[in-house]
């Protein structure tokens, strides 16, 4: 039932109607915790102009434990392999916006990835989102790689203001451009207690080293602009079931066996 590139939820998802919520990839650092300021802070932006932001949360195991009576929050592979966790955009909590634990689902994504491509992938993530859905995906750079592999990709990179933020903007901006994607910095300042430099000074130094040794040059977010930049870039994928089907079946095809994807 629950195959490695897509699952019978998924598809009877697609079939009722075109994929209206939308993905923006946020490359996560060395020590994720760092950046949730800002995540926080492009979700209050994007539900300030009337969107529905849902963080995934890759480095975020999900609980085995979870159960739908007992209100716990769902988790990224629940909501792949279950058709009822449909339609999903805010929390039933009273939180000001979804947030999702996703360290499994995005392995199964991956696999998916490697099965039927990066496009049916971001289909399979999509699929349980409602209209007005963006999905903020906040994983390391090498995994957003390996789910959008091949597509038309911009993913945010923090830039904070901290002595390992120059190293991890960096890292990530080399893994991203390397794979064709465009990455752009999202600087954003912190209260005096966590910020160690300069935040001017930590962009400043990933630019230069962007030009110097990747021949690039860095564009920057600037925090006011976040919510219209997102709107504008963020990926969505019309879904068309036949289009998904025989992508599918072609993946099949080329596989000697069958993989299941575990519940958690």
């Amino acid at each position: 039932m629950f195959e490695v590139g897509w699952n019978q939820a998924a598809g009877l998802r697609g079939e009722s109607r075109q994929s209206e919520a939308r993905l923006m990839p946020v490359a996560s650092p060395a020590q994720p915790a760092r950046a949730y300021e800002m995540l926080c802070a492009l979700a209050s932006h994007l539900s300030s102009m009337g969107c529905h932001p849902v963080i995934v949360d890759g480095s975020a195991q999900e609980s085995g434990e979870w159960r739908q009576a007992a209100g716990s929050h769902v988790g990224l592979l629940q909501v792949l392999n279950d058709a009822s966790l449909a339609g999903l955009d805010r929390p039933t909590d009273g939180t000001e916006w979804l947030v999702m634990p996703g360290a499994l689902g995005l392995q199964a994504l991956q696999q998916t990835a490697r099965a039927a491509g990066g496009q049916v992938a971001l289909s399979r993530l999509l699929a349980p989102f409602a209209a007005k859905v963006v999905v903020l995906l906040y994983a390391p750079a090498s995994t957003l790689v390996s789910i959008l592999a091949g597509m038309p990709v911009q993913v945010m990179v923090p830039v904070l203001p901290q002595k390992q933020a120059s190293i991890d903007a960096y890292a990530s901006l080399k893994s991203l451009y390397a794979a064709g994607f465009s990455p752009v910095l999202a600087p954003l300042e912190q209260s005096d207690v966590l910020a160690e430099l300069p935040l001017q000074q930590v962009v400043k130094t990933v630019i230069d080293c962007a030009r110097r040794h990747l021949n690039l040059e860095a564009s920057t977010w600037p925090l006011h602009t976040w919510g219209l930049r997102v709107q504008e870039a963020a990926l969505g994928v019309p879904t068309q079931p036949t289009q998904r089907r025989d992508a599918w079946a072609e993946a099949q095809s080329m596989r000697p066996w069958t993989a299941q994807t575990t519940w958690s």
